[in-house]
């Protein structure tokens, strides 16, 4: 089973231009871009100290300056540096020697005749996986990649179709039209758009009688929904495009006619209670000693139903945090992030962030003494030193700004399920003055 992903790496390179007139200045700021991105997929400790890394079209080592040169040889150094593909294997399916294999392979096939490819395989995870730094402007004509639909539909089928040389099992259609990312979602047992919509519009169908009152509940719970066109189409209250609900599923069960005949079938039949709730993950937790921001994550996370508590069954989130499941991953990221920072507070948040931004500053002032360095250097030993501190910068420069991404999102964040939390304790409280109300009654 491969899973396949293809995605641009940009830089603000027009405003450097604007500012910069100085062209080996500019080469810098170039090679920073295609550094962080090629650093990152060729680091030592993921690639088995690099003995899994081809260039198709260069060589490995001097792949940033050969790109550039490309570049710059077509007038083409602006917009889209380079091209981020993936290609991810199940676990345990196959071996490194193979992965890289086929990894090179398919870069031959994809990009081989036109660009300038580097493939290193990582080794880090517990699913081998490739990865693919491809120039954006070919060294034979000067045309950029376009990374189409049909760009990324052939590099999953030459995937798949190695995969099915090797052997090796691949993402099979099962008639539904099935994204990847929903597959693979699906098959670690996380949300997806799809699926969380289903299930509002299979909670709102639970009551409604009519088509009116159907489109009323689903605007209660945030979503958009667009009746005047040929087909009904809604959008979820964290979406970005309308869907038609016919497309929920392609077996019809979502088309106007089906729907119409649940709210028929809702007037003449008892009302069926929908669970309303998304089954999360089983995670063991303990919530003692933990203070400010770090608890206020973990209580979050419990109403979620992503932790419980010892061997608790299984909470299912309310319908005010059922949409916030979309993001447990990044949630679980962050209250990670803080646990092992020991980030209590906005404050312990915001001197992290000043100590980061500090070092990051401090790095990228070495790294340029080291690119002053290389412009002099003779020596092919020490310019080789020189590289691997330049790209050991690099590495750490990308690793603490991904920490300043992780405060930022927190600091966002953290109001936002104060306000939630809040909300669910009020909901509590009346809930526990009815029942306590309703007890009362039955005393008198």
């Amino acid at each position: 089973m491969a899973i396949t992903k293809i995605w641009p790496v940009k830089d603000n390179l027009s405003r450097v231009y604007r500012y910069i007139s100085n062209e080996e200045k500019t080469t810098e700021e170039i090679s920073d871009g295609l550094n962080e991105v090629l650093t990152y997929t060729t680091q030592g400790y993921k690639t088995n100290e690099k003995e899994y890394i081809t260039g198709i079209n260069c060589s490995p080592a001097n792949a940033v300056r050969q790109m550039i040169h490309t570049k710059k040889s077509y007038g083409k150094d602006d917009g889209v540096l380079a091209f981020h593909a993936v290609q991810s294997f199940k676990p345990d399916e196959l071996t490194p020697e193979l992965c890289h294999e086929i990894g090179v392979k398919l870069a031959g096939l994809m990009w081989g005749d036109r660009f300038e490819v580097v493939v290193s395989t990582h080794l880090d995870k517990h699913h081998l996986h490739n990865h693919f730094v491809v120039n954006s402007v070919s060294f034979m004509d000067g045309k950029k990649f376009d990374n189409s639909r049909n760009d990324y539909i052939r590099f999953r089928n030459l995937s798949d179709d190695l995969c099915n040389g090797y052997n090796l099992s691949v993402v099979k259609s099962n008639g539904k039209g099935m994204h990847h990312s929903e597959w693979e979602a699906m098959q670690n047992g996380k949300p997806y758009f799809r699926e969380l919509i289903k299930h509002d519009v299979d909670v709102v169908l639970s009551y409604a009688r009519s088509m009116e009152q159907f489109v009323e509940g689903l605007v209660e719970m945030g979503y958009e929904v667009s009746t005047n066109r040929k087909y009904i189409a809604i959008k979820h209250p964290q979406g970005q495009r309308m869907r038609r609900l016919k497309s929920l599923l392609r077996d019809g069960r979502y088309d106007e006619e089906h729907i119409e005949e649940r709210l028929y079938n809702n007037l003449i039949l008892p009302m069926v209670k929908v669970q309303d709730s998304i089954p999360s993950h089983f995670y063991k937790g303990d919530s003692k000693k933990l203070k400010g921001f770090k608890a206020l994550y973990f209580k979050y996370m419990y109403v979620m139903g992503i932790i419980h508590a010892n061997d608790a069954p299984k909470r299912y989130p309310s319908a005010a945090l059922r949409r916030d499941l979309i993001y447990m991953d990044k949630i679980t990221e962050e209250n990670t992030f803080l646990g092992k920072n020991n980030l209590e507070t906005i404050e312990d948040v915001i001197a992290f962030k000043v100590k980061v931004n500090d070092e990051i500053h401090e790095l990228i002032n070495n790294r340029k003494k080291i690119y002053g360095k290389l412009k002099r250097v003779k020596n092919e030993e020490l310019k080789a030193q020189y590289e691997t501190d330049r790209d050991d910068i690099t590495s750490k420069i990308a690793h603490l700004k991904k920490q300043l991404r992780l405060c930022h999102d927190i600091e966002n964040r953290v109001p936002d399920i104060e306000e939630k939390l809040k909300q669910i304790n009020e909901l509590e409280e009346q809930k526990n003055e009815k029942q306590q109300e309703y007890e009362r009654s039955l005393n008198i």
